[in-house]
């Protein structure tokens, strides 16, 4: 069997990798070069204790208001296209308690498997992993008693690590780097994290030495089914295929569409700042609980990553989100200096308005796969999406734990069914 998986990104690279394992003939397609665009920049962690979904209760009414503020963790940028007023409409129905319980529950019960699959990975890849655990660090009492009760009706709801709380003191003692404005911290035992470009550069390498064809710049065009197989067409010549795993990011929805196909997916804008060789000095991330800001410590390097951003032009930096992550790491960290050579990446995280992935087969066209949506969850269920993506690819039968992930949740063929060609 051969099958073309479209993206190069981590979830792509990964999902190649565990589909070739099983015996596959794979080739990648990425329109750009692999690891390059929502891989690239972010925090890198893998975190099942923050798989809670986007739309939670109470998170319209505070994007609303934080609508006035262009430094403010989530912004949402009007604009007066039907698709995008669809989208924030099933957005706000998402955020019931029942249908945000429902969604969390599937995150949670997905995600205690990510740091074990990503361990399996790093036996046959080469990257960048630590597992120590992350801080969620606040200056105030009741940020921080918020963020417990997240974290305990994760526990609820099977979260296997170990949830401490720690005062003053103790935040200080596990992390001497941190400011004076911090006033207290949950400890989580059961998280981890990568540097994601080694991530996909390792599992690239590996690809390659197995012999899997990966295809850089270039885009992919169109898709078309006939004969039980489908013909990828691509500026280089194209790929005939007899499986396709899209896994495109927010591409994806594009190249749907022509099939009759309508995946409600958006461009969620995140930004991060990397320091080569900081003076900034941490043991394991922390997440910034008011700010939403992530701090990563990597070999050589720190990283600040956060904020989320509908409705802006893709690649398009705004000084004042910047200037928002860069404010809250000065009044987080100790050694920080506006003097820092900060390097500045953007990129398009792939959002579905319930915040749950879409994995698993195309309804109406068989043969066709998804894998996308992950929004900032991408890395943490990169492996694990791939794990269970495969063997629906290669035997046709998706296991119980996607059904939360199906298609079959929105009305993907309500603009016309796809016609074999």
């Amino acid at each position: 069997m051969k099958v073309a998986v479209v993206g190069g990104g981590v979830v792509g690279l990964c999902a190649a990798e565990a589909i070739q394992r099983r015996g596959a003939e794979v080739v990648v397609l990425e329109a750009d070069r692999c690891g390059r665009a929502a891989s690239a920049g972010n925090a890198g962690w893998i975190s099942p204790g923050l798989s809670n979904p986007l739309p939670a209760p109470g998170v319209v009414p505070q994007a609303l208001r934080w609508m006035l503020d262009p430094r403010s963790p989530l912004l949402i940028h009007p604009v007066m296209r039907p698709s995008f007023v669809r989208f924030l409409y099933s957005f706000w129905r998402n955020t019931r308690p029942a249908r945000y319980g429902a969604g969390m529950a599937a995150l949670v019960a997905t995600t205690q498997r990510a740091v074990a699959d990503f361990e399996s990975l790093a036996e046959r890849c080469r990257f960048e992993m630590h597992k120590e655990g992350m801080l969620f660090v606040a200056r105030g009492s009741r940020a921080l008693e918020g963020e417990h009760r997240v974290l305990r009706e994760h526990l609820e709801l099977g979260y296997a690590g170990e949830v401490r709380l720690l005062d003053r003191d103790e935040v200080h003692g596990e992390e001497p780097g941190l400011g004076d404005a911090i006033s207290g911290a949950i400890f989580a035992s059961a998280e981890a994290h990568v540097r994601p470009e080694t991530v996909t550069a390792g599992v690239a390498a590996r690809l390659r030495k197995v012999g899997v064809e990966i295809r850089e710049h270039s885009p992919v065009r169109g898709l078309a089914s006939s004969n039980g197989a489908w013909a990828v067409a691509t500026a280089d010549g194209g790929v005939e295929a007899d499986r396709v795993v899209l896994a495109g990011g927010v591409a994806t929805a594009r190249l749907l569409a022509p099939l009759g196909v309508r995946l409600p997916l958006l461009g969620a804008k995140g930004y991060s700042l990397t320091l080569d060789r900081p003076p900034i000095k941490l043991k394991r991330p922390v997440y910034l609980v008011e700010d939403k800001v992530g701090v990563s410590p990597y070999d050589g390097a720190v990283r600040l990553a956060g904020t989320l951003e509908l409705g802006s032009k893709p690649g398009q930096i705004h000084a004042k989100r910047v200037a928002g992550i860069r404010a809250a790491g000065a009044r987080a960290l100790r050694d920080w200096s506006p003097d820092l050579d900060w390097k500045t990446w953007t990129g398009e995280r792939p959002l579905l308005p319930d915040g749950l992935p879409a994995i698993g087969p195309v309804p109406g066209n068989d043969g066709l796969f998804v894998a996308t949506g992950h929004a900032m969850l991408g890395v943490t269920l990169a492996p694990t999406t791939a794990e269970l993506l495969a063997p629906a690819v290669l035997d046709g039968r998706p296991s119980l734990e996607l059904a939360a992930f199906s298609l079959a949740r929105f009305d993907v063929l309500g603009v016309g069914r796809n016609q074999e060609k």
